[in-house]
């Protein structure tokens, strides 16, 4: 528990180095897929806590909006991310493989728990406070990434690294849209 506090820690104050320290614990493509598949459903499962009036909208509209789908979208989400980070970055001159962005995308998706934990916390606390807590916790966790990247493909500049995420991800949910895109047809056929 210790080594993932100081890994947390170490991500806000000092990204590349907490890159360096996630890439020496040498996690394969199976370790990083199942810590990023974990890590989802918790915090899928953290963001369904605050509005407990969802489920009844979640069974009256189907699917889509459950917390499995939901889990499903995150994950085919941030698999096609993490492969166009890795192709993106390539372009620019970067030199992190699928692997190393996949445990990128692990690690800042068990922060993603760790700050919905405290978010869910201070709901219960002080309600009022959560939502900014909540949007304090995604600009950290969007720094946080693109700094990763940044640290991972060995470039220079924030803002190549931003440019990188924001086109995988635009390209990651476009992706996503056409897999669940044909499957509901194919269900719906």
């Amino acid at each position: 528990m210790n080594q993932i506090y100081y890994l947390a820690k170490i991500s806000i104050l000092n990204p590349e180095e907490a890159t360096s320290i996630l890439f020496s614990k040498g996690w394969s493509l199976t370790v990083a897929a199942m810590v990023l598949t974990a890590a989802t459903c918790i915090s899928t499962i953290l963001a369904f806590i605050p509005n407990p009036d969802v489920s009844e909208e979640i069974r009256a509209n189907g699917l889509m909006f459950s917390p499995i789908s939901t889990a499903i979208i995150v994950l085919i989400s941030s698999y096609l991310a993490a492969f166009f980070i890795s192709r993106g970055g390539a372009w620019f001159g970067g030199v992190a493989n699928f692997g190393q962005i996949l445990s990128v995308m692990a690690w800042t998706q068990v922060l993603q728990v760790i700050f919905q934990t405290i978010v869910v916390g201070v709901l219960f606390i002080l309600a009022p406070l959560a939502g900014i807590v909540q949007i304090g916790f995604v600009i950290l966790g969007v720094y946080i990434l693109i700094s990763f990247v940044k640290a991972a493909h060995g470039l220079t500049s924030l803002l190549m690294s931003g440019i990188i995420v924001i086109l995988a991800s635009l390209f990651a949910f476009l992706g996503t849209g056409i897999i669940f895109g044909g499957v509901i047809n194919r269900m719906l056929s």
